[in-house]
């Protein structure tokens, strides 16, 4: 799928094009799954700084098989997932014997950026409280699994309807709020919906605590207070991108990637998905735009 201008979702178009040609340090991998992201939405409408200029193929993260191998694999990729095949960097494809191929094109993205907000960003310490906002979306309900597994003692999640508020309490949450609930003293928030609800959640950050910014997926940019606001409630904000991290230091990313990838592995995370054709990947970007999901969407070429 092949995004030839910046636009929205439909100017996806479905086309033949020739193999991609692998860099020395790079593999080819047949793709069983790939995942999809906010991030390929803000890509194709021209918003995502890591994203290359059109024409390009979305999709940053993949399942599949290694062709010269037949090894089983997952992998980050800069671009290119939304295809039958693409080329990784050797650094960012990770074993995945034994997992689900048909689920684990989703995880490695989510997985690897939960884990960074909460064990680099945050520094998350066994037994604080975690509070997730979009608890049922890809990243929000893989945060929730990451935290647990981290040891967090307690993890809330905040989602906007009664069946995203129960997804999310099948991800492990110990308590699910909606938007407009009184939110309890917490730790540590992980938030990607941005605007009013950053608000919400700044005031329930006990001193000491961290909030990590994923994004804003509310359109609305969080606005952070002033220097002296935070030094007096003694709260740090932390803005976290897995796209600028990978293009400042690839070889940290490539580290704390292969440490989500053990707790995938594990078993101890295992983010739920739902598949859709290649030929619907505009539908299924279409979706996520609206919050009409929950868990993580994938592609089958």
């Amino acid at each position: 799928m092949v995004a030839p201008r910046i636009g929205g979702p439909q100017v996806l178009e479905l086309r033949d094009v020739d193999d991609p040609e692998p860099g020395s340090d790079d593999v080819i991998i047949d793709v069983a799954r790939a995942g999809v992201n906010f991030a390929d939405l803000l890509s194709i409408s021209g918003r995502y700084a890591a994203a290359p200029p059109p024409p390009f193929i979305p999709g940053l993260e993949v399942s599949g098989t290694e062709a010269e191998s037949g090894r089983a694999v997952m992998a980050l990729v800069r671009s290119g997932g939304f295809a039958e095949k693409v080329a990784a960097d050797k650094r960012f494809v990770f074993d995945a014997g034994g997992l689900d191929l048909s689920l684990a094109g989703g995880w490695p993205l989510v997985t690897t950026t939960a884990y960074c907000g909460l064990a680099e960003m945050a520094r998350l310490r066994s037994g604080e409280t975690v509070l997730v906002t979009a608890a049922a979306g890809g990243l929000g309900s893989t945060c929730v699994q990451v935290a647990k597994a981290l040891g967090a003692g307690r993890v809330v999640g905040m989602a906007s309807t009664a069946e995203k508020r129960e997804f999310a309490l099948r991800q492990g949450a110990d308590d699910a709020l909606g938007y407009e609930d009184p939110i309890p003293p917490v730790d540590v928030v992980l938030d990607g919906v941005g605007g009013t609800v950053f608000e919400q959640v700044l005031s329930a950050v006990r001193p000491l605590g961290r909030i990590v910014l994923f994004g804003a997926s509310s359109g609305q940019m969080p606005q952070i207070p002033s220097f002296d606001a935070l030094r007096r409630r003694n709260v740090g904000i932390l803005p976290f991108s897995l796209g600028m991290l990978r293009s400042s230091d690839p070889d940290r990313l490539a580290e704390l990637a292969a440490a989500a990838a053990g707790l995938l592995r594990s078993g101890r995370v295992a983010p739920r998905g739902r598949t859709f054709a290649l030929v619907e990947a505009a539908q299924a970007l279409a979706m996520l735009s609206s919050r009409q999901t929950m868990g993580k969407l994938l592609l089958a070429p």
